[in-house]
């Protein structure tokens, strides 16, 4: 399909597919589709424990937190509620009942490994997919196809799909169409700041140029709700670390409601107020990031003495090399533990969220379910 680019696309800047705005001065909008096409304290999901030190690992997990009780009705507080969020596609579930609750004016971090469900997740939030079972509420609405909740939320991804015709400056262009909060001076400092050639045609650029046109959106779309999934995709560490500082200083002075899909968790680490644990299309931990900082550590030395004085203790990970060993324990030391531990000369430290992430995630679940597998539709 040809588009001029006074024309209005099919598909919002944002992946958002709505009635256009208000054209800016100077500019004939064309028509859009009409509606969108198909388009807090800390809780791990596991059973009540003891604690650390003792139990199975989950029982351990869950004196941090617990989940939300059965059949707790969504919580008309919080800007984003889930209860018993499940998706299909055909006969393979891929999202097992998620339950969950987003603050507003908040950075949430939806994080796990490629295929755990994340972009799955953020499609039906965003209202782009609808949900087999459950109950989903965005801004006190159900989002699917719902123009209202469209206006107020961006979606950036760097493989959204535009007009063949379309240029980079096309997309700019088109945005105030589609986010009242658009801010064109702010767009084009981003613009000059990720170095994005406008003139080039959407479908010339990189992966990297791709994601950067969409973090240029997120970010000057100012939309109370904003998604970004994966925004980093092919963009080199300084390029990245320039995203997580303009979004942290963007957010605190503009607030409003942030979720980021990542892998990359210890770069984004600090941004993160919340943090949402994804793998196997359940969530696996629910929690505010200091919470989620303090839920583990770790137990490192010679193997004999580390085998000794976690025996029986619940162990998150473990790792060997040689005579060495290095254990991950939920919760934080016990005063018996740390004493003992220094009297056999072990160290005791801190355990990043990217490894706890990756511990908890390497932990075979309570919940009956198939192995972890791409769907057609869930990339990353």
């Amino acid at each position: 399909m040809h588009v001029t680019p006074n024309t209005v696309p099919e598909t919002a800047p944002g992946g958002i597919n709505h009635t256009a705005r208000d054209a800016p001065s100077g500019t004939t909008p064309g028509t859009s589709s009409g509606t969108m096409s198909g388009t807090a304290a800390a809780s791990f999901r596991a059973e009540p424990g003891t604690g650390a030190g003792t139990g199975h690992a989950a029982d351990a997990l869950s004196h941090e937190a617990r989940p939300l009780p059965a059949g707790q009705p969504i919580n008309p507080e919080a800007v984003i509620s889930v209860r018993g969020l499940r998706k299909s596609f055909g006969r393979k579930e891929i999202l097992h009942g998620l339950d969950f609750d987003i603050p507003a004016n908040s950075i949430c971090g939806l994080l796990g490994r490629n295929g755990a469900g994340k972009t799955t997740a953020l499609s039906i939030l965003s209202g782009q997919d609808r949900a087999s079972n459950g109950e989903v509420s965005v801004m006190g609405r159900q989002p699917f196809e719902d123009i209202e909740t469209a206006s107020h939320l961006c979606f950036a991804r760097e493989n959204q799909k535009y007009p063949e015709s379309f240029k980079a400056g096309h997309v700019l262009k088109s945005a105030p169409w589609f986010f009242e909060s658009w801010d064109q001076s702010f767009a084009e400092r981003l613009v000059r700041m990720f170095r994005l050639p406008v003139e080039t045609k959407i479908q010339k650029l990189s992966r990297g140029q791709l994601s950067s046109v969409a973090i240029v959106v997120g970010l000057a779309s100012r939309a109370p709700l904003t998604f970004f999934d994966e925004p980093y995709l092919g963009l080199d560490a300084t390029a990245r670390q320039l995203f997580y500082d303009v979004m942290l200083q963007d957010y605190l002075e503009h607030p409003r409601t942030i979720i980021m899909s990542t892998h990359l968790i210890d770069e984004a680490a600090d941004l993160l107020e919340k943090v949402l644990v994804i793998d196997d299309g359940r969530i696996l931990m629910d929690a505010d990031a200091d919470s989620a900082r303090s839920a583990a550590f770790s137990l490192s030395g010679p193997a004999a003495a580390v085998g000794q004085l976690t025996e029986g203790r619940s162990i998150l990970h473990s790792r060997r090399i040689g005579g060495l060993s290095s254990v991950t324990l939920a919760g934080q030391p016990d005063a018996g533990l740390a004493a003992a531990a220094a009297e056999q000369h072990l160290e005791i430290g801190p355990v990043g969220l990217q490894d706890l992430v990756a511990a908890i995630g390497s932990r075979p679940t309570d919940t009956v379910g198939e192995p972890a597998t791409e769907s057609p539709k869930e990339s990353r």
